[in-house]
């Protein structure tokens, strides 16, 4: 009889750790749409790939001239994407073999779009405040939060944001300048599959990596504060109080004529200077609390200061002076009845990206080790190498289109799920972006009023989409359309689609802790295994049928992104991939 083999003794192998940094070979600072190349020499030799991290400085700029003020003399604040971070900076990213073969290992068309996805869903409390150290993301603020009833915000932090100066005393006088906007460092994961991957990877035997990181183009990367915006949630804005600042006797602006200041209510934690969304310099906005009757001037109001009067109203309240001094031509604001926002036209921001390195943790293994792998990779051995990836395959819908055959010509023998993301293909500028100007409505929530998307372009919509139903293998899958007519109504929930991509997301690795974003960026997902389980997807039909009660309001890209496993071979002849 053999002896019983149940417990084994496995060699123990001393591994030492350290953290080393290659910085980007071909330049110091970069811009919207420019090429960040970085490569990793053969001699690090092994790396701990889920620990390693792309660090970087960003910083932002609004149109400027010498002086550093923006040059039409209207500023306001930016920030990059709440959830995404610096993360929305990269729009493609692909990761090559070194030597002489330079293998494209991954390539990940619209990066952000698929990180957004994942960061939307995997996603909680806690992910979230990290992400807020170390990724350029932004939190809710508690400092800063709405008391009318809106829906919690995560860019409302104008206090404590990185990347902005925010007001500091009871009088604020000095203009904007982009000297305000600070520099942001940040430590981004690479949410690609090697660089998620727990197995170490052997450097070596790929001679090496190259990555190659394209930005993205700067137009919907900027945000605003959700509290200055007229098409976002807008009950969270300041709240006029009155010309005089009396909580008895407040003075309406119908009855006053023209004047050069006037006071807000103390709503929405307008308790004093730094709680305040606006700067010095910003073009205002009045309308009414529903959204209606939006006021007109003779002449754009122009903050000129911002004060903290002790002495006004019960408990004190925040004064704002214009210059030059509001003359109203219509809908004069009523007290408690209009609220503020910024009609600051943005123009053409920019970002600069600057001190790029790629922090890996090298592994040093015993020589010994090392010469044995090579000895037995010569004598005729082999090494895989599995890892969970993405590829996008891309299909353009018109809003027209109220039933779609969208064909998937995918070719992977080993794939997981698919995820498909209609974004919003509209061409806007960043003001328009920015402002939600004219974007798409992400639900109908009484106290929002206006809840329009800042993130065109990055998130799906459902856009009166009415039901879906995928068809391979020579049948329809489910056996039944999937319902979304609620969904697109924006006013309630359609519990299969969400079951539906629930697996998707957990066959994918993205863990699906929360589901509050599946109205702000809709996906529809198919799980094509469960488990551990692969699905071959060669020499088989590929479709996803979509069908719009009405026409849609924006064109679509669909993009289409199915996660597989991807296998790369080492022998002594070189590397293969096998996809």
């Amino acid at each position: 009889m053999p002896i019983n083999t149940f417990w084994t003794a496995n060699d123990k192998i001393p591994i030492a750790q350290k953290r080393v940094s290659v910085p980007s070979e071909n330049g110091l600072e970069y811009s919207a749409g420019q090429k960040i190349m970085i490569s990793v020499p053969p001699t690090i030799q092994y790396i701990q790939p889920k620990e390693s991290y792309l660090q970087l400085d960003v910083k932002l700029a609004l149109p400027a001239n010498a002086s550093g003020v923006t040059a039409n003399g209207i500023p306001t604040r930016l920030m990059l994407d709440e959830a995404l971070g610096a993360q929305v900076l990269i729009r493609d990213l692909r990761i090559y073999s070194g030597g002489v073969g330079n293998v494209l290992l991954e390539e990940y068309q619209n990066y952000n779009i698929i990180t957004a996805l994942k960061y939307d869903y995997e996603t909680n409390d806690t992910l979230r405040a990290k992400r807020a150290l170390t990724e350029g993301s932004l939190n809710h603020s508690v400092e800063c939060r709405g008391t009318c009833g809106t829906t919690t915000s995560q860019q409302n932090d104008c206090v404590t944001n990185p990347y902005f100066k925010g007001h500091s005393g009871s009088s604020i006088s000095a203009s904007f300048q982009n000297d305000d906007f600070q520099t942001v460092k940040c430590l981004l994961p690479i949410n690609t599959g090697i660089f998620q991957n727990d197995k170490v990877f052997p450097v070596l035997m790929t001679e090496g990596l190259k990555l190659e990181i394209i930005l993205e183009r700067d137009t919907n990367v900027f945000r605003n504060l959700d509290q200055s915006l007229e098409n976002r949630k807008l009950n969270a804005n300041p709240i006029f109080h009155s010309i005089n600042g009396s909580d008895d006797a407040p003075t309406n602006a119908s009855t006053a004529g023209t004047f050069a200041s006037f006071y807000v209510t103390r709503d929405n934690n307008m308790t004093g200077t730094p709680q305040v969304p606006f700067v010095i310099g910003e073009k205002l906005g009045f309308v009414k609390t529903d959204g209606t009757d939006e006021t007109t001037f003779s002449a754009d109001p122009i903050i000129s200061q911002i004060d903290y009067d002790s002495g006004a109203g019960d408990f004190g309240l925040v004064k704002i002076t214009c210059d030059p001094a509001i003359n109203f031509a219509t809908n004069p604001p009523l007290n408690r009845q209009y609220v503020l926002y910024s009609r600051s036209d943005i123009g053409s921001p920019t970002y600069t990206v600057s001190n790029v390195e790629l922090i890996l943790q090298q592994l040093t293994m015993p020589d010994g080790y090392t010469r044995k792998m090579m000895s037995m990779m010569k004598e005729g051995g082999s090494m895989n190498y599995d890892f969970l990836s993405f590829t996008n395959y891309k299909y353009s819908q018109l809003s027209s289109d109220t039933v779609a055959n969208i064909r998937l010509p995918f070719n992977q023998s080993r794939a997981k799920a698919v995820l498909c993301i209609p974004v919003d293909a509209t061409n806007r500028d960043a003001d328009d972006s920015a402002r939600g100007d004219g974007t798409y409505l992400i639900n109908s929530e009484a106290h929002d009023v206006a809840n329009y998307s800042d993130r065109s372009g990055l998130v799906g919509i459902t856009d009166n989409l009415t039901n879906y139903q995928f068809f391979y293998d020579g049948k329809l899958n489910p056996s039944r359309k999937v319902s979304t007519a609620k969904l697109s109504a924006k006013n309630s929930i359609d519990q299969q689609p969400l079951i539906e991509l629930e697996k998707a997301l957990a066959q994918s690795k993205i863990i699906p802790y929360s589901f509050r974003s599946f109205q702000s960026n809709f996906c529809v997902g198919r799980a094509l295994s469960l488990q551990d389980g692969v699905y071959d997807t060669r020499g088989k039909d590929f479709n996803l049928q979509v069908e719009y009660d009405t026409a849609g309001d924006f064109n679509h890209l669909w993009n289409c992104w199915i996660s597989h496993v991807r296998r790369i071979v080492f022998a002594g002849g070189g590397i293969q991939l096998l996809v």
